[in-house]
């Protein structure tokens, strides 16, 4: 079992018990050495009789007058130091008091029984009672009875080993429900015996809701990292990354604690590298987000990235890191260099095809007019093309036109 330390009161209280001792021992020596010196002195100086028996009745009183006044000079100090205490003990219990009724925290003190001994203002409001209807009462009633039987665990095991524990507790308290950071342990008495137990609870409902918003962001924003399509990652000033997903890892081929701490040249050749790092120098100088392409080598091939970089900032508004979310494009690339080269190869055969039929049109035109001046019917019917396309009428007008008419009546 632990023994308390001793108070400043108590240091005081053993300090007056040993001046009352030392003087009650010196008031014996006086006396025992009072009595047989003084008679026999008595016995030597004064040979009359009437004159030794008047002495005898002096030494008496000097002898009452001595221990009066010592026993009044041990009565004033011993007063002077039991005031002291005193005030000194109202000055403390007058500071204690102030801390608790001031103190946002519940600070709370029952016997071993578990009834309340004290209970300051903030412990008071979240059980939703007076001092009157606290104080001398358990839990039972304050609670609902599972929450009951926890604190009387914690409250037993306290009694049983005198140890302090500190954990949270989850309460329905006047206010609502609300979680408690709560530190618990021993009251003993003056030998150090367990006598009950004291809580100090702080509300941290608000902060646990903070914390658990937080968790909440911290997955969300893990599993954007784990499963980004992207190959994410976040170097510091000095150029070593702090962060690398697992597609980044994959196309490196190395696992998170082989890139973590290293630079581009310890992971890329040269040119990538100082290509990599002169784009991160733009971000920390601009502190605005860039995209450009870049080309990696992935498994011993040059792949193109599309690679978005942005600033990471503090509060104060300076670069910490720099991230970078690079989408290999090579693929796309390539099928819009395809795509892009087929477009140029169509528009250059629709050229060709405009242009024959074109030039039929021209044709079957001639063939019409030199019918219609030899008084036959046109073999062609041209209603649909005049009527689907005036713009390619126009243009065979416009060819026709500037070509000679091989099928018209010569002057």
């Amino acid at each position: 079992m632990q023994t308390p330390e001793a108070s400043p009161a108590d240091t005081h209280y053993r300090q007056a018990r040993r001046h009352a001792r030392r003087l009650v021992l010196a008031y014996v020596v006086l006396a025992l050495l009072w009595i047989p010196v003084t008679d026999r002195a008595v016995e030597v100086l004064i040979a009359d009789p009437g004159l030794r028996a008047l002495a005898g009745t002096a030494k008496g009183w000097m002898f009452v007058a001595v221990t009066a006044a010592l026993l009044h000079g041990l009565l004033r100090r011993w007063t002077a130091v039991m005031q002291a205490l005193r005030r000194r003990e109202l000055a403390d219990r007058h500071l204690l008091e102030t801390i608790a009724d001031h103190s946002s925290d519940a600070i709370t003190a029952k016997d071993a029984a578990g009834r309340y001994l004290f209970a300051n203002p903030a412990a008071r409001r979240w059980l939703g009672r007076e001092a009157g209807a606290v104080i001398g009462h358990d839990d039972q009633g304050i609670f609902p009875p599972e929450q009951v039987d926890r604190l009387n665990a914690v409250d037993r095991a306290i009694l049983a080993d005198g140890q302090t524990r500190t954990r949270e507790l989850t309460l329905d308290t006047a206010l609502g429900r609300r979680v408690f950071l709560s530190t618990r342990g021993a009251l003993r008495d003056a030998a150090g015996a367990v006598v009950g137990v004291f809580g100090i609870s702080r509300d941290i409902t608000g902060r646990q809701q903070a914390e658990e918003v937080l968790r909440d962001r911290e997955r969300k924003l893990r599993a954007i990292v784990m499963h980004l399509p992207s190959a994410l990652s976040l170097k510091d000033r000095e150029g070593r990354y702090v962060l690398a997903n697992p597609n980044l890892q994959r196309m490196l081929g190395r696992g998170e604690d082989e890139i973590v701490g290293r630079t581009d040249l310890e992971l890329f050749p040269p040119e990538a590298a100082t290509a990599f790092r002169a784009n991160d120098a733009r971000v920390f100088a601009s502190l605005a987000r860039h995209s450009v392409e870049e080309t990696l080598p992935v498994d011993g091939e040059p792949r193109l990235f599309m690679s978005h970089l942005f600033p990471v900032l503090d509060d104060a508004g300076t670069v910490l890191y720099v991230g970078r979310i690079a989408l290999d494009v090579t693929e796309r690339r390539q099928a819009e260099q395809a795509l892009r080269a087929r477009n140029e190869e169509l528009e250059r055969f629709n050229r060709a095809m405009v242009g024959r039929e074109l030039d039929m049109i021209r044709l079957k035109r001639e063939v019409n007019a030199l019918s219609q001046a030899l008084g036959r019917q046109p073999p062609y019917p041209l209603q649909f093309g005049e009527a689907a396309g005036t713009d390619a009428d126009a243009d065979a007008d416009a060819q026709a036109a500037a070509q000679p008419d091989i099928g018209a009546p010569r002057p």
